[in-house]
């Protein structure tokens, strides 16, 4: 009975100091929950709960920042703060927990799987997830593109409608949300990571219903253009890698090598794979087209993540074109003075690889779409050229075909090309050949993959870093045949001075 006693005085204690202290301190904030367990790094995840003014504060700085007399805050306070409806009134406490996610250089950008996220949502519109959106995560838009240039011509006119018709519109997207197969799959302890442009209204929108809810949420600070801006710093370690360039003709099985490489434990970039594109005028992928330009960027980003930047890595020798996408110019630039590894393959077996490779265009159904790709070359090869592949595709003679194409086309082709990527100022081993794998069969891949990977184990790399252009101070003026300057209007100095 007196330890029953004791301990509800110390309770009653505790609850008035509490009272005392939120009489004279206006910026004292609760205590957050715990994430412990929740499996994410906590150097870059916040919780932010509610002071008394309903502000989300995550850190001692962002409270003291938050505090009506600082001087960064003062305005944004005075424009945010909605007084009680009746003066005693006090904000009850925030129930629900949203975490910050802060994309800073040292941390790995967003990732769906083991050690990541179980899903990660996109709040935009489709129009803005179409163009560009964190790999893997899926389109949960709480305004749709209609609904979103709406809100955005009203906000323009009368804020607070367009507001309340936000508001009306998001909690019907949400809605629709959490009965779609997306989010009912999920389990209590899911987490969540949500997203928008800005990390603001969208985002916080579907994430205070979530983590009401009861999921474990965050929303990523900065929304889309933080990770869009991380996206293009990490693209920028592409160009401080050891590359080593796999080439050969087309058809020597290079995608082959790359994958027996990456088997026995080597560093492998697949630029068509993440490209969706073999890299030729028939190598679109006929049932899914590219991504855009930019998640092809993004998609970069994260391999450039994964590489250990002490080890080599192999990559495809490819244009700084795959398809219609443009390789990073980092990658492009420490590509052409990397040390090159040659396939030299038989053409026989070059043909059987092409067939396996592209063998969805044996099929009747896609000889159409063969032959209307087949056209697209008869600026290079000639018209009669062009005709006499269609006919072999007709016909089926497709080892025929195959090796007329090699011959007439792409050997050519490839030569060009290496020519042309081949650096002037080459010198010893940047941008040359240093190792030649001759394949014969399948089995040699296996095999000749452990000699190259020993091969370049030791290799001395040169690390090509772009350096810095200095600033363009004025235009420099250029000379007419008679040697006057002439200056930006066209006119010489000479004739300036006689008039």
């Amino acid at each position: 009975g007196c330890v029953s006693v004791l301990v509800s005085f110390l309770a009653l204690t505790i609850a008035g100091l509490k009272l005392i202290i939120n009489a004279f301190d206006p910026t004292f904030v609760s205590s957050s929950p715990n994430p412990s367990g929740s499996g994410l790094a906590s150097s870059f995840l916040s919780c932010s709960q509610p002071n008394l003014d309903g502000q989300l504060v995550s850190s001692p700085e962002e409270r003291q920042s938050s505090s009506p007399s600082h001087p960064k805050s003062a305005a944004a306070d005075k424009k945010a703060f909605i007084p009680p409806p009746f003066p005693g009134l006090r904000q009850s406490p925030r129930r629900e927990a949203i975490w910050h996610v802060e994309l800073e250089d040292e941390q790995p950008l967003p990732a769906i799987g083991e050690g990541g996220w179980d899903i990660i949502l996109d709040a935009r519109s489709p129009g803005e997830f179409r163009e560009d959106h964190v790999p893997g995560s899926t389109s949960t838009p709480v305004l749709d593109n209609t609904e979103r240039a709406e809100v955005g011509t009203t906000y323009k006119k009368d804020r607070f409608l367009a507001r309340r018709i936000g508001a009306a519109l998001i909690s019907e997207s949400i809605a629709k949300h959490l009965r779609s197969p997306v989010l009912s799959h999920l389990k209590p302890n899911a987490k969540i990571l949500v997203i928008c442009w800005r990390g603001g209204e969208r985002s916080h929108s579907l994430a205070t219903i979530l983590a009401r809810v009861g999921f474990r949420v965050g929303v990523l600070k900065g929304g889309y253009q933080g990770y869009r801006r991380r996206v293009v710093r990490q693209l920028s370690k592409l160009g401080r890698l050891k590359y080593v360039v796999i080439c050969g003709p087309t058809g020597s099985g290079k995608t082959n090598f790359l994958k027996s490489l990456k088997e026995r434990g080597a560093q492998v970039i697949d630029l068509e794979g993440v490209a969706n594109h073999k890299g030729s005028i028939l190598g679109d992928n006929l049932k899914t087209p590219q991504p855009t330009q930019k998640i092809f960027e993004g998609l970069m980003a994260l391999e450039a993540g994964n590489i250990d930047p002490d080890k080599p890595v192999f990559i495809e020798d490819e244009g700084s074109r795959v398809g219609s996408l443009h390789l990073p110019s980092e990658l492009w630039r420490a590509k052409k003075l990397a040390p090159r590894c040659n396939l030299s393959v038989p053409i026989d077996f070059r043909v059987k690889c092409i067939r396996d490779d592209y063998k969805y265009f044996e099929d009747s159904k896609n000889l159409q779409p063969l032959c209307d790709r087949l056209r697209g070359l008869h600026k290079r090869v000639g018209k009669k050229s062009v005709e006499r592949y269609i006919k072999l595709a007709e016909e089926g003679s497709w080892d025929e075909l195959v090796k007329d194409l090699l011959v007439t086309h792409y050997d050519s082709a490839y030569a060009k090309a290496v020519e042309r990527s081949t650096p002037d100022d080459a010198k010893g081993n940047e941008g040359a050949i240093v190792h030649d794998v001759t394949l014969k069969s399948e089995d040699d891949y296996s095999r000749k993959a452990l000699e190259v990977i020993e091969r370049f184990q030791s290799h001395k790399f040169s690390i090509h870093v772009r350096p810095t252009s200095p600033p363009k101070i004025g235009k420099k003026k250029k000379k007419n045949k008679k040697g006057s300057e002439i200056n930006n209007s066209g006119n010489s100095d000479e004739s300036k001075k006689s008039r």
